[in-house]
């Protein structure tokens, strides 16, 4: 081994013995964490296998980057592949950022790896320090990176995150290791860059351990967000399901609970975004919500937080409603639910989980989601209803009234799964009949 990547090496955290996947760019970086895992490699201590992702977005040098790291890992003798990204015409970099890691997601769950290793070095922390703070990130966006970390099932190790790019790029220089440039890092365009070139550049004349003193502050926000996510999870986990939070429940906490909490909720049910942590005025505009009976607010990645009843929940503004499925079979699916259909069990049942009907009742009969001008003749009642009406009066939240599945018949509606039954025939002991039951996550039911 070279004498300077020897003394990176020892700058560097240790893996455990394991199978890893390696993100190899081709910069300066990825290059150095590279060569610092060799002698772990040629000891067998690690199997590592290099992975390079072609965005496709800088055309002649991507391809250029995409030989290098080739060429590189074949001189290594080390395992290489490569991913062409599809990014359908889009080149910003969260798409780009989403593509590369739904490959890493996959092929680690596929083939077994025990985590991946990025090559972030402690000037990369302090940038995105810097970037979220000017963006109004709360607690949890400012805690950054971690060494090692869970990213829903996918482990990351960042071997070099301590280790300043400076000492990086003259390790590389002083063993005569050639790396490749991203020009796009020097383009103006982006904060990020901006960050890099003017602002740490300006904090350093203040301060010439600027860089360090910012990652320290992130490890301390990140240490104490451990701690205090570990409460609010707990919290969240008695209070929440899913994109739905008991909001009665939530505004009874301290406000600085209540905020925690409300972004936990975001990260475990928002969309993937490269900057998914809510914002202060994000986060307060939502805990506002919980002292109102009613009101809605929009949030990144067309979505959106809305008040009903009790509850607080988030939404997503493209939900695709599904097409009628006939009655068929003893199971019929729709989405996430099933309508089962079984032998009688000598009992009408609830008329809102379970429900029995002679056995000719469902020819011709669906399950759809409501449309306009839809009606209902409750059970037991004279005369029909519109449904948004029935639904409003049983105190249906109206996030969910869209999506919930309906028994129907032409218009009518016969069975509304979690909520009631219609116009269906008594039940009759003498009667031969088959047994509905609605299987599915029913939240409207709380």
């Amino acid at each position: 081994m070279n004498e300077a990547i020897a003394e990176l090496r020892a700058k560097s955290r240790k893996l455990q013995k394991g199978k890893y996947l390696l993100g190899l760019s081709g910069g300066a970086d990825s290059v150095s964490l590279l060569m610092v895992l060799l002698r772990d490699v040629k000891e067998k201590r690690i199997s590592l296998e290099a992975v390079h992702i072609n965005h496709g977005i800088r055309g002649y040098e991507a391809e250029e980057d995409e030989r290098f790291c080739a060429d590189l890992c074949l001189k290594e003798g080390i395992p290489f592949r490569i991913f062409r990204a599809e990014l359908k015409g889009k080149t910003d970099e969260a798409s780009a950022r989403e593509a590369r890691f739904s490959f890493f997601r996959s092929i680690i769950e596929k083939e077994s790896y025990d985590a991946l290793l990025l090559a972030h070095n402690a000037d990369d922390q302090a940038e995105t320090f810097m970037m979220r703070l000017l963006r109004g990130s709360g607690p949890e966006g400012l805690s950054c990176m971690k060494a090692d970390e869970m990213t829903g099932n996918l482990r990351i190790i960042r071997p070099l995150l301590y280790v300043r790019r400076q000492v990086i790029r003259d390790t590389l220089r002083a063993d005569g290791i050639r790396w490749r440039e991203d020009s796009s890092n020097m383009e103006s365009v982006y904060l990020r860059n901006r960050i890099r070139m003017e602002l740490i550049p300006m904090l350093e004349r203040f301060s010439l351990s600027a860089v360090e003193k910012i990652c320290d502050a992130a490890g301390m926000i990140c240490e104490d967000q451990d701690l205090l996510n570990n409460q609010a999870s707990d919290l969240l986990g008695r209070i929440a399901k899913g994109s739905m939070i008991d909001a009665q429940a939530l505004a009874n906490e301290p406000a600085p609970i209540q905020k925690r909490v409300i972004r936990l909720w975001w990260d475990q049910n928002g969309p993937a975004l490269q900057e998914h942590t809510l914002n202060k005025k994000q986060t307060e505009s939502i805990a506002a919500l919980l002292h109102s009976s009613k009101g809605k607010m929009n949030l990144p990645g067309n979505t959106y937080a809305v008040r009903a009843g009790k509850y607080l929940f988030l939404k997503d503004k493209n939900v695709i409603l599904l097409p009628p499925v006939p009655v068929s079979g003893s199971e019929t699916l729709f989405g996430e639910f099933t309508l089962k259909t079984g032998p009688s069990e000598g009992a009408p049942g609830d008329g809102i989980m379970t429900q029995e009907v002679p056995v000719q009742f469902l020819e011709g009969c669906v399950i759809r989601t409501r449309r306009p001008g839809d009606r209902i003749c409750p059970f037991g009642c004279a005369g029909s209803r519109k449904l948004q009406d029935y639904l409003t009066d049983r105190k249906i939240p109206e996030p969910f009234r869209d999506t919930i599945p309906l028994l129907c018949r032409n218009d009518e509606v016969m069975l509304v799964c979690g909520v009631g039954a219609g116009n269906i025939p008594r039940w009759d002991a003498e009667k031969q009949s088959v047994r509905l039951t609605w299987i599915g996550d029913i939240p409207w039911m709380a």
